[in-house]
């Protein structure tokens, strides 16, 4: 069995962005250069999920902060 190198860069960790008091992770993708953003997804039981679009990771983050607001107002 021949075994194959793995030819492709490493991810570069980049500043996160604060929004709302919350902070955005963000990397820019080895392989392809895009810019990736990570926020709390209300699909994923507001999980980390990552997008490319830097205002769909804030749409995130303003859902997650409502959601914090109704659930648990102590937090916000």
């Amino acid at each position: 069995m021949k075994k194959f190198k793995y030819r492709g860069q490493a991810s570069e960790i980049l500043d996160p962005i604060k929004f709302e008091g919350h902070e955005i992770r963000s990397l820019k993708h080895g392989n392809t250069g895009h810019v990736l953003y990570c926020f709390p997804s209300e699909e994923h039981d507001w999980e980390g999920c990552w997008t490319m679009d830097l205002e769909t990771a804030k749409k995130g983050v303003i859902k997650y902060k409502k959601h914090l607001a109704e659930t648990s107002p102590e937090l916000v």
